[in-house]
């Protein structure tokens, strides 16, 4: 398999999510594959390297030669309950993603991921509506060769209102999985699948912020010609049009 290809790091491989991400991590040819820990791992993937939170927090020479340049993925989600080995791996928390993105720059990370589940249940409940714009803003500014979130859309969760509205409000989530499966949420291997195809494609754009939104995740998870295919067509059509508007954010 070919390592042409510069580092990647894992922040948040317990969960479902996290650990679909992580395989697909591991097979997608990068010269090296790491993932955060809070302790040793007992058993690991072969060619898997571990960062602890100390080192990330005071990277030495040595790990910011590691890497450098690397492309990080930070998966936000409830931990997994599949065993004490995914109980190993650090679960990122909504409030301290200013502070990995900042220690994640020190590392010397240049591309960040930010992926959430689409799931709503999957989701921490500080996140169920989505990013906060200030959440997005401050990893913006952090240096980034390119930010790309990953995220479902903001819904609300809570309906105010009479009970008619709440009524409406609840048939409505019903239609939901009425819907086609082009525009339904993906499970955790799919979006895997769409977050690595996604970082592939988007090392032809240049810098910028990404929104890949779940719709524009499942049209490409169920697209007959590929994901990376769809990714390619959606993706860089849209870079081209916010060149034309000298723009460098995509949705």
């Amino acid at each position: 398999m070919s390592t042409a290809h510069g580092p990647a790091l894992v922040l948040g491989a317990g969960g479902w999510l996290g650990a679909a991400l992580l395989a697909q991590v591991l097979a997608a040819g990068h010269a090296q594959v790491g993932a955060l820990v809070q302790r040793p791992l007992a058993s690991t993937h072969r060619g898997l390297l571990t960062l602890s939170q100390a080192e990330l927090q005071a990277p030495d020479e040595r790990l910011r030669g590691t890497w450098s340049g690397a492309t990080a993925y930070l998966v936000l989600e409830r931990p997994g309950l599949t065993g004490t080995r995914d109980a190993a791996f650090v679960a990122p928390s909504v409030a301290q993603l200013p502070e990995l993105g900042r220690q994640l720059r020190a590392l010397g990370v240049a591309r960040l991921f930010v992926v959430l589940p689409h799931a709503p249940n999957s989701l921490p409940v500080a996140l169920r509506d989505g990013f906060a714009d200030q959440d997005e803003q401050a990893l913006s500014q952090l240096g980034f060769t390119q930010l790309v979130l990953l995220r479902s859309s903001r819904e609300r969760v809570a309906v105010q209102g009479s009970w008619l509205e709440r009524f409406a409000a609840a048939w409505w989530s019903q239609l939901r999985w009425m819907l086609p499966d082009s525009e339904r949420p993906l499970r955790s291997v799919a979006l895997a699948r769409v977050a690595v195809a996604a970082e592939r494609v988007l090392r032809e754009a240049g810098p910028g912020t990404w929104v890949l939104s779940q719709e524009l995740a499942s049209r490409a998870a169920h697209a007959p010609q590929g994901v990376e295919a769809a990714l390619r067509t959606e993706l860089l059509a849209k870079l081209m049009q916010n060149k034309e508007r000298g723009s460098g954010r995509s949705g």
